[in-house]
């Protein structure tokens, strides 16, 4: 399959769900279980480190996936054929970073807008 939007043919597979609000789940339970150890309520911070592990597990098995581009990060919901994409490697996404900043860089130097 073919990005789109741009020419590229290299694709992945991702969960349908916002990065930062998964972490905001994460570190809000860290400092909820250690403000419950700091008050010595052991059974508190575990309750509350297992709810936060549960919600992430739930989250997982309930969010569907998107196909993303690398290069131009279009998003691709409900696409037949995204078992063919294999999940994000940073390989390939450290290549079109590195390339867009050298194109940028390039168009720095001539004076165009990039």
């Amino acid at each position: 399959m073919q990005c789109l939007v741009c020419p590229s043919t290299e694709l992945f597979v991702r969960k349908n769900f916002p990065q930062r609000l998964g972490v905001t789940i994460v570190v809000l339970g860290f400092a909820l279980s250690c403000w419950a150890w700091y008050h010595h309520m052991v059974v508190a911070t575990f309750a509350i480190l297992m709810a936060t592990a549960l919600i992430d597990v739930l989250l997982f098995a309930f969010v569907g996936e998107i196909l993303e581009c690398y290069r131009c990060h279009a998003q691709y919901i409900g696409i037949t054929g995204m078992d063919a994409h294999e999940g994000f490697d940073l390989e390939i996404h450290e290549k079109h970073r590195q390339q867009m900043a050298r194109l940028s860089m390039a168009a720095e130097e001539t004076g165009q807008p990039g």
